[in-house]
């Protein structure tokens, strides 16, 4: 299977680093391929400008979003890595979705509405927070979080999203805590993979 990583956090010692070298070795032990999107590293440029639009109105993907939109069209699996940031994806995280994401390439507008052109794929979304599940889930959060990055984004693109993830208040939990989450990404990494052969 091949899995493309979408992963936004500046740390590079970050519990989200963390996620991401677990989802990278599993993947890589089960048999699959990866590559690897960390929008901080590369700079990502997350400002949809007017020059986005005309270029794209023009038949253009702009050149720096086409190698990105190009890994997407390669992967099985989209892994979305990411800490939440006042209650949604930080906003490198966004405006990636804003300029790759775009109409024409993750979906269209017809006669009966929008319609996800990234059907077939598959998407796992690992998330930590800074505040105990405990807080979060009565308030409604987790569940408006969830339907903002899943619904919202993911399967209006036409993704199937396999699992989404909430580590909750990693700061603040023990490095015991960490390592059974940690395992809890092999775990779901292992059960969406196909088996190996």
């Amino acid at each position: 299977m091949k899995t493309l990583i979408i992963y936004a956090h500046p740390n590079p010692k970050s519990f989200n680093a963390a996620i991401r070298q677990a989802t990278e070795a599993e993947v890589k032990q089960s048999g699959g391929e990866v590559r690897t999107h960390d929008l901080y590293a590369t700079n990502f440029n997350a400002i949809l400008k007017s020059d986005d639009f005309t270029e794209l109105a023009a038949g253009r993907v702009p050149a720096d979003v086409q190698p990105l939109q190009d890994d997407i069209r390669w992967a099985d699996l989209l892994v979305v890595i990411f800490p939440t940031w006042w209650a949604g994806v930080p906003a490198i995280m966004k405006g990636y979705f804003d300029r790759v994401l775009s109409n024409g390439f993750a979906f269209k507008y017809g006669p009966g509405g929008a319609e996800g052109l990234l059907k077939g794929k598959r998407a796992i979304v690992f998330q930590t927070t800074g505040t105990p599940g405990e807080v979060l889930e009565p308030a409604g959060m987790t569940r408006a979080m969830t339907a903002c990055t899943d619904m919202g984004v993911l399967q209006f693109c036409g993704l199937e999203v396999a699992a989404h993830e909430y580590f909750y208040g990693v700061p603040y939990v023990s490095d015991t805590d960490r390592e059974q989450m940690l395992g809890r990404v092999r775990e779901t990494i292992g059960r969406v993979m196909p088996v190996r052969a």
